[in-house]
């Protein structure tokens, strides 16, 4: 895995399908450019994976509780605002993953870092930490914010099968988006963004 990440070339390509598009079908691309934004906030979340019961990879997702104010009832990897107190980016990502679902740091080896991604809304520009964890953890949702934790398998990121195009609604305005559909959840926009950057290095490195 570190391997795959330290080779990959940069900017990680990003997966067209899963691009928010408007109702006409234009690709909002401009929006989620790599570029550098006036005083963003800044945020750190965490790809864990490990083996499940049955000995494939899997990568947890929480589910937002649907009365929180922000993003309530979507799907998230593991993470949040860096807080001052945080010795680094990643450390951020380690903490937030510990505090949502009872991920101990010392578990994680962290093998390296996707692109980061900004999220218009919120002006915040994530850092997606990769990690690897030797065997499954015992998962607590945190109960103020975590309604439930699904765990994705690696594989599905290579089911073409599993991205479907669905619409949503952000702040008014009506989106084509290519969403993960697993487990009855629906992963989509920056989270979704994310597992495609993963899934193009992974797929571009056949070690």
């Amino acid at each position: 895995m570190a391997d795959a990440l330290s080779r990959a070339s940069r900017p990680i390509p990003l997966d067209e399908r899963l691009l928010p598009k408007t109702a006409e079908d234009e690709v909002t691309r401009r929006r989620f450019e790599w570029t550098a934004r006036s005083a963003p906030r800044y945020a750190s979340t965490l790809l864990a994976i490990y083996p499940d019961a049955a000995g494939q990879l899997v990568i947890p997702l929480t589910v937002r509780r649907v009365e929180m104010r922000a993003h309530g009832g979507e799907v998230s990897l593991p993470g949040g605002s860096v807080d001052p107190s945080d010795a680094s980016r990643e450390a951020a990502a380690l903490r937030e993953a510990w505090e949502e679902i009872g991920l101990e740091p010392d578990m994680v080896r962290v093998a390296g870092v996707l692109e980061d991604v900004w999220i218009p809304g919120s002006n915040f520009e994530v850092r997606p930490f990769v990690g690897t964890v030797a065997s499954r953890p015992a998962l607590v949702a945190q109960d103020a914010e975590v309604a439930s934790i699904v765990e994705l398998p690696l594989a599905a990121l290579f089911d073409d099968a599993v991205i479907a195009v669905e619409e949503f609604t952000v702040r008014g305005m009506r989106i084509k988006a290519g969403a993960y559909r697993y487990g009855g959840v629906g992963v989509w926009g920056a989270t979704a963004m994310t597992l495609g950057m993963l899934a193009h290095v992974l797929d571009a490195d056949p070690r």
